[in-house]
């Protein structure tokens, strides 16, 4: 279940229009790489966790290489990973000079078959704000049976 919070913001662009509500997924916490392993291992996998970790490890090493030297790297049912580039204009292109005008490099994901059709089979249901839910929290630290919501 993906739980969420409505957060109510302007279109980005057109700060002229009236602001709307929209989703904000809320996730429940970050897993490490070990706690994916031991997942993975209990439910069902033949190898080990150390070893499970170590082949993400040098995974994540290669890809990193391979795209420093200027390749795409596909991993079959996980996706794509790809370079884009964020860069000031030049006035010519004899005035160009990538140390000054690239900015940044970014690493960017093309979703593979395992994440086709994501959105099947997931059920919603609304959360608390941040806000609310911190003060929830603190008042029930505290001891308190009533927190006060301003809308």
């Amino acid at each position: 279940m993906i739980k969420y919070s409505l957060v109510k913001r302007r279109e980005p662009g057109h700060p002229e229009r009236p602001s709307k509500y929209y989703a904000s997924a809320q996730s429940m916490q970050t897993l490490s790489l070990e706690e994916l392993a031991k997942y993975i291992r209990f439910h069902g996998c033949a190898y080990k966790e150390g070893d499970f970790i170590a082949i993400t490890k040098m995974l994540a090493e290669a890809t990193t290489k391979m795209l420093k030297e200027g390749y795409r790297v596909e991993l079959d049912e996980l996706g794509t990973f790809y370079l884009t580039l964020g860069c000031e204009g030049a006035e010519s292109r004899d005035a160009f000079n990538p140390n000054k005008h690239i900015k940044e490099v970014r690493v960017n994901w093309a979703p593979g078959e395992a994440f086709k059709n994501f959105r099947e089979g997931i059920t919603f249901a609304e959360n608390l704000d941040r806000r609310t839910e911190r003060k929830l929290l603190r008042a029930e630290r505290h001891g308190e049976s009533k927190i006060e919501l301003k809308k």
